[in-house]
């Protein structure tokens, strides 16, 4: 039989899938409790939020059903006793640590940040009124948040100490809920005083971006982080009633964008939870005032442009349209003022642009936007008709028609009067009220300065849909992007009051307290001007970067800065900061409402440590000093004596491989490498990287989990849950692993059992919120926990101006050697510093972090935990934020690649990697550029091995080039590459480790007409570059999850949390040897071992490796095949090697397959020899999968071969599937043929 490549031989074959699921032993029960959860969160008015549920028993189940229905649910038990045994009854459905996590801790204070939990209950009351301070209850809830507690069997059940404690502290008389389950008393959060709404795109129908915010005073913590990282563009966002709405346009610069292209998003403004996503129509302007926020409803211009839709801004639903009778044209922009809705409409429909550019940049490009911002005139936005609608009385208050258009992004309101532009037109006002003209401007003079074509301008061209007209009592004022002047008019009678030049193509004007703001001084340096006469009262000392508006609180103004970041002016103090972490949106600035910031998205890969979104709210008197006593929790095995274990030097036992992080072992792999065994986890989650040590495999996931693999066979051997996500790997020394979790806590656990040895709380206090869809600590401890003679050393934190704190330990009392707390506000006025963005190394007696944009690599005192770095300078961006860190032959730190807090997956290339001497009279010494990309290299003795970026092959510079470079810096020295891996072309390299025989690669390639990429661990030849043997895997693997441990067994970590362990013959024979000694300790484990060499057979494709486990089998009297067998199916095949084939070779024609082909004689084709291997197979059709045995090839066939031996006359069914044709024999003679694909 011959089969063409890609092709597979196919047997139907059908797998029954069951689902189990656990439930208290009373189903009566448990349906109680679960009709009680979500009585209570329809009490509470919400379709999904934040709830925090005090008490474990029932509160796990009552989390487990709201977390599967979309809440995110934290359930605090003040008894530890209990919470292992509710964590591991809740571990089902694949919500916990995603959307529920079950944690012991107390109840005073609360571990929430302050005004973000939507619903908190309280089980028993009675037991925890003297535990429960009832204002932290009112702390944490977020405005018009819900507390409910209880609970009573009815309503008059409650005692008068209950009903008296609720009176005092919330100082009000509680409201009483009836479920099923008994009574509660309710109480809700009274609404913010002082927070303001952004309801239009530009704040309020004035088109002034200033907020009047009574609650954002400075300084600043983090509120909630928030996905996703990068948008479509433009964007705008509006804000009302604790909720945020982000209208996301019409534009992807990058694939990672698409997802959100024209897509609406409704957020909880207090902890970042999506409420609702809305699909809008293809290519619709969302860079307009077509949206607009309110306390209970929403309005956008509807996607047909007939009307406004009105949506309920909790839910998304539709709750009605307005449409006015006889306006056929389609709405271009709408304003809401005192119950009034304002409409432009047009004769002629907005053309459709969206555009997809599919760059491979990690910028994106001015030349890359859509159609229509290229044109000279805009082609979004203009009508003839302006309307009022009065809302109350469902009724048009007046209509204004004109004979020429009105640019929607020239009409604001203010002072009684509606304003409005046209190009073609004039400048003119109506009155609110009636719609009468009041007076009109055609001067030729203002429109020819207001539409004079920008000369000589710097920064970008900016977004020319933008807005360029603000009101003023005192002035109205044009600034039109790419345009050359600021025009200023009366608002009385539109005459010309004043202009002036620009220096950039795009200020935006801000009026704040009889002030002018504007970005027109020299170098766009922002001015503040007299508004009426348009001269300099005062240079500011800041500019502002590019597109990002210009906006304001009560308290501060903010743009983007130079050279990247934010500025912060502080009104108050008349002073300039600037905050390094995150950069402003272009359309959107900085924003504030609901009592907060709300900085991003954006879809840039600018130089910032935080992506996506961030909230901030006022820090107030929060004490970042910390003490070092009471953090160690003693867990049961606390004063037990663990062992050591069969730990090596050899093992990967640390991240990397060692403290150094090199990613290299001495272990050789002595050849190429198969399939051992795969893990798959019931439930996905997002893998950190594995280590190794002792026989064992240990990695964690965001899900909270430490999950221990037995490395010889696959088998999860055990899980120990934390209340936060992990993302760095484990690390294993003396018959204990360590990891730090999300939930701001370091876990010492048992290598053998994974029970609670000791537990550290790494973070000041409990400051719980959501962090990119997880809810996790303020401070969680992302560094990973690296050890270092008997002591640990790590980092909680993720940003400086929330604080900064790293520690040493003593590694098996988990005692506390030093802290330092300091770093996080090196600078006690701009609050910036390091921020704990990156793992640990240790060199030349310091400990070494990864530590942001601002400083990074930073250096701490291995013995005193001294900080022994540089100063923050002003706080903008000025070091390399990639969160890698190593060291490179005792002198130089290795440091860079990805942002901790970014896209996993190498979707672009912002990242390099860079050298640092360590050893001179500054620390660190200056830098020295090395690979571009986010993966990072390997080294040894000998040199390095890197890839230089996305699509781009292995590369290998030889030490002594190397140093040579290190120390002069000059480009000249940039060593030449002894080697490139060509065979690699074209295919990402994800992961490297460097054995001691071979650099292991894991590289996804594309597949030929496939969508699907196609997954390789490659060894390489670290003489010559040259790829000797290649192994296919089945899925995605995770960038970094690569491990070479003492064995030679090399474990991938894939995406999803699955595992495939590879080795070769010297790996195989380890697990055999390691299942023979498992069957022996007891006879009913023969099942369990025959279950596990039948799965290995099912995924090793080796000729070797395969023989090694059948002889195996059948020496201890297992029958291969058995079920095959059983059915009658064929198990035995024999197959050459990948054949040529094309035009050139028909091989067909010069191949006549006789009834017995000699087995024994290869065939010879180019000179090349392909044997006959035999293959057995288990599948229980006899399937044999030859795509999935060889890999996918192009132009290649594999010719199949087998013998049946029938007793009598008889039907045979032989089913061949293939998607580029075969050829079939049957006793000699051809039998079937089918040639197209």
């Amino acid at each position: 039989m011959r089969s063409f490549q890609p092709v597979t031989i196919l047997f139907q074959s059908f797998i029954l899938a069951s689902l189990f699921t656990l439930a208290p032993s009373n189903p009566s029960i448990a349906g109680d409790i679960e009709d009680t959860a979500f009585n209570l969160v329809e009490e509470a008015e919400l379709w999904t939020g934040l709830v925090s549920i005090v008490g474990s028993e029932p509160g796990g189940q009552m989390g487990l059903a709201l977390a599967n229905d979309d809440f995110v649910v934290h359930v605090l038990e003040p008894n530890p006793e209990l919470v292992d045994p509710v964590q591991e009854l809740v571990d089902r459905d694949g919500v916990y640590g995603k959307s529920l996590v079950v944690e012991a801790g107390g109840l005073n204070p609360l571990p929430y940040v302050g005004n973000s939990i939507d619903l908190l209950v309280c089980l028993n009351l009675t037991q925890r009124m003297e535990e429960l301070s009832g204002k932290e209850v009112i702390r944490v809830l977020r405005p018009g948040g819900i507390a409910i507690l209880g609970e009573a069997t009815s309503e008059e059940a409650f005692s008068p100490a209950c009903m008296d404690w609720f009176s005092k502290v919330f100082a009000a008389d509680p409201q009483k809920v009836k479920t099923k389950s008994g009574a509660w008393l309710k109480f809700q959060k009274p609404e913010m005083e002082g927070t303001d709404d952004w309801s239009h795109w530009e704040h309020t129908p004035d088109n002034n971006p200033l907020s009047a915010d009574q609650n954002t005073e400075p300084p600043f913590m983090t509120q909630f982080l928030g996905a996703p990282y990068y948008i479509a563009m433009p964007a705008i966002t509006t804000a009302a009633g604790g909720r945020t709405f982000l209208a996301m346009g019409h534009i992807a610069h990058h694939e990672r964008e698409e997802e959100w292209l024209n897509t609406l998003v409704a957020r909880n403004g207090y902890n970042g939870l999506e409420l609702w996503r809305r699909k809008l129509p293809d290519g619709y302007m969302v860079h307009r005032s077509a949206f607009i926020a309110t306390d209970d409803i929403f309005y956008m211009i509807d996607p047909n442009g007939s009307g406004v839709l009105m949506l309920d801004p909790e839910s998304g639903d539709e709750l009605g349209r307005v449409r006015i009778r006889g306006e056929r044209g389609e709405w271009k922009w709408i304003a809401l003022q005192d119950g009034v809705l304002y409409g432009l409409i047009g004769g002629e429909k907005d053309p459709s642009e969206t555009t997809i550019v599919r760059s491979n940049q990690s910028h994106w490009s001015w030349d890359e936007l859509s159609r229509g911002y290229y044109e000279k005139r805009v082609p979004w936005g203009f009508g003839e008709t302006l309307v009022a609608y009065d809302l109350n009385g469902n009724d048009v208050k007046w209509k204004y028609e004109t004979d020429n258009q009105i640019d929607s992004r020239a009409i604001a309101i203010g002072g009684g009067k509606v304003f409005y532009y046209g190009p073609d037109l004039h400048i003119g006002a109506l009155d609110i009220n009636s719609g009468l003209k009041l007076w009109s401007n055609n001067d030729s003079e203002i429109i020819n300065l207001i539409e004079e074509p920008g000369r000589g301008l710097t920064s970008t061209p900016g977004f020319k849909s933008a807005c360029y007209l603000v009101y003023s009592p005192k002035a109205l004022f044009f600034q039109g992007q790419t345009r050359m002047n600021v025009v200023a008019v009366s608002p009385q009678d539109g005459s010309l009051m004043w202009r002036r030049k620009k220096v950039t193509n795009n200020p935006n004007t801000l009026y704040v307290n009889g002030d002018l703001f504007v970005g027109i001084g020299e170098e766009g340096e922002t001015l503040k001007l007299n508004p009426e006469t348009g001269d300099t009262l005062k240079e500011m000392g800041f500019g502002k970067r590019s597109c990002a508006r210009l906006t304001g609180t009560p308290y501060q103004l903010f743009c983007r800065a130079e050279p990247e970041g934010s500025v912060f002016y502080d009104r108050i103090q008349d002073k300039v900061r600037y905050n390094g972490a995150f950069r402003p949106a272009c359309n959107d600035g900085v924003i504030g409402a609901n009592g907060l910031l709300y900085i991003g998205p954006w879809l840039c890969d600018c130089n910032l440590s935080l992506m996506g979104s961030a909230a901030l709210t006022s820090a107030g008197d929060f004490v970042f000093s910390v003490s070092p006593e009471g953090r160690l929790t003693k867990g049961n095995a606390y004063d037990r004596e663990i062992q050591a274990g069969q730990e090596d030097p050899s093992d990967w036992s640390q991240y990397r491989g060692n403290v150094k992080r090199t990613g290299t072992t001495p272990v050789w792999l002595r050849g190429g490498i198969d399939l051992v065994w795969q893990y798959q986890p019931e439930f996905e989650f997002e893998p950190t990287a594995p280590v190794s040590a002792g026989g064992r495999f240990f990695y964690a996931g965001d899900d909270g989990k430490v999950r221990c693999v037995n490395a010889f066979t696959g088998e999860m051997e055990w899980i120990y849950r934390t209340a936060g996500p992990i993302k760095a790997a484990p690390s294993v020394w003396e018959g204990r692993v360590y990891v730090g979790s999300g939930d701001g806590h370091v876990y010492c656990l048992t290598a053998n059992t994974g029970e609670l040895i000791w537990k550290f709380k790494a973070a000041p206090v409990g400051r719980r919120m959501m962090v990119y869809d997880r809810l996790a600590s303020t401070w969680p401890v992302n560094t990973g926990v690296l050890i270092h003679e008997g002591k640990t050393y790590f980092g909680a934190g993720i940003i400086d101006y929330d604080g900064t704190y790293v520690y040493a330990l003593d590694a098996k009392t988990g005692e506390v050697r030093w802290l330092n707390d300091k770093t996080g506000h090196l600078d006690e006025d701009s609050r910036k510093g390091v921020s704990a963005q990156g793992f640990l190394t240790v060199a030349d007696g310091k400990l070494w972090m990864a530590g942001g944009n601002v400083l990074s690599p930073v250096a701490y005192d291995l013995e005193t935990g001294e900080y022994l770095g540089k100063q923050p300078g002003d706080g903008t961006p000025d070091a390399n934020r990639g969160e890698e860190i190593g060291v490179y032959k005792n002198k130089y730190i290795i440091q860079g690649g990805r942002l901790q807090y970014s896209a996993a997956k190498n979707v672009v290339n912002p990242g390099y990697f860079a050298a640092f001497s360590m050893n001179g009279s500054e620390i660190p010494g200056p830098e020295r550029r090395l690979n571009q990309g986010k993966i990072p290299p390997v080294w040894d003795d000998y040199g390095l091995y890197f890839t230089d970026g996305i699509n781009l092959p292995p590369t290998y510079w030889s030490s002594e080039d190397l140093l040579k470079y290190l120390e002069t810096g000059r480009s000249s020295d940039v060593p030449v590459p002894k080697w490139t891996v060509t065979q690699l072309n074209n295919s990402d390299t994800v992961s490297l480790a460097l054995a001691g025989d071979y650099l292991v690669t894991v590289n996804e390639s594309p597949t030929p007409r496939s969508l699907v990429s196609t997954w390789t661990v490659s060894g390489i030849n670290p003489e010559n570059g040259r790829v000797d043997w290649k192994t296919w895997l089945e899925k995605p693997a995770v960038p970094g999850a690569l491990l070479i441990d003492r064995e030679g067994r090399v474990l991938v970590a894939h995406e999803g949390g699955g595992l495939s362990c590879l080795g070769g013959d010297g790996a195989i024979k380890s697990y055999i040897n390691y299942l023979v000694k498992e069957m022996e300790k007891s006879g009913d484990g023969k099942e369990r071992i025959t279950n596990l060499l039948n799965d290995s057979l099912a995924k090793i494709n080796t000729e070797g490796a395969r023989n090694l486990i059948i002889d195996m089998m059948k020496d201890n009297g297992i029958v291969v095949g058995k079920e095959a067998k059983e059915n009658g199916a064929v198990i035995e095949w024999h197959l050459t090697s990948p054949l040529p084939f094309n035009e050139e070779h028909r091989f067909d024609e010069a191949f006549v397959s006789p009834a017995t082909p000699d087995l024994t004689a290869p065939i010879t084709v180019d000179d090349a020899t392909h044997a006959w291997r035999t293959y057995t197979t288990i599948d229980r059709d006899g399937m044999i999968d030859l795509a999935e045995i060889y890999g996918r090839l192009e132009d290649s066939a594999v010719l199949a071969y087998a013998e049946i031996d029938l007793k009598e006359d008889r039907d045979l069914a032989l089913y061949v599937g293939s998607n580029d044709g075969f050829l079939l024999w049957f006793n000699g003679e051809e039998a079937g043929r089918y040639e197209s694909g």
